[in-house]
């Protein structure tokens, strides 16, 4: 977590909460090879498991839900179209996917403040023509054999579902590439295939062979970091 922590002058991250502890486990453990840690910690007064993904312009961006329970690992499955989220202190099931949680006692104060979000320190937004395009865009990195990119979903003036992506390894320009999307999906997963004329859809079931899944997170309201124009 918090990449570039070691850089000369600490930057304060962004904290960017999401809708649900689903959507934290679904970001932090679907379809990834190896789940993602977790920090349990406190922000605000208040108890939160979160995530680092993400570094924009040396600041860390970091994905967080509120939480009353903690555990050693937050585990997460999908069987047949049915989400699966539990806080264990074991390892007791292969079946599920763990992500572990670390126990965090005290950071750098200018980790504990929110950055503030202004134009220049966001996003570059590129809307696409269509929901084919985006997934072509979350799947590019999959020939690296790395997974999808995830896909957010927030309401920023309309129901926005888009995808973050860096040009180069060195965060100079980093883009959010999206499409507005009204009704919202309420499916938590888009499936997409590159063999089969068909448009991508919204699935809650990753078990149909032949297809491409991309989470979906929902965010509990709007990205600081995305200004659309």
């Amino acid at each position: 977590m918090w990449k570039g922590i070691l850089s000369l002058k600490l930057k304060s991250p962004s904290y960017i909460e999401l809708d649900s502890i689903k959507d934290l486990a679904r970001l932090a453990c679907a379809l990834e090879r190896a789940p993602l840690p977790i920090f349990s910690m406190k922000f605000d007064g208040e108890n939160i498991l979160a995530t680092q993904i993400d570094l924009l312009m040396g600041k860390p961006v970091i994905y967080y839900a509120k939480t009353d329970s903690c555990g050693e690992f937050l585990a997460y499955r999908n069987t047949y179209g049915t989400e699966e989220i539990i806080l264990v202190d074991t390892l007791t099931n292969p079946a599920l996917a763990y992500a572990p949680i670390i126990q965090v006692e005290k950071v750098p104060e200018s980790m504990m403040k929110n950055s503030k979000a202004d134009k220049k320190s966001g996003y570059t937004c590129i809307k696409l023509k269509d929901l084919s395009s985006l997934a072509k865009v979350s799947c590019y990195k999959m020939i690296y054999e790395e997974p999808p990119l995830p896909l957010f979903l927030f309401k920023n003036n309309e129901w926005t579902l888009g995808t973050f992506m860096s040009t180069n390894d060195g965060n100079d320009i980093s883009f959010f590439y999206y499409i507005n999307m009204d009704p919202p999906p309420e499916q938590p997963f888009l499936k997409y295939s590159a063999q089969k004329p068909e448009k991508p859809s919204f699935t809650s079931n990753i078990d149909e062979h032949g297809y491409i899944y991309m989470k979906v997170i929902k965010l509990k309201k709007d990205h600081p970091l995305v200004k659309i124009e």
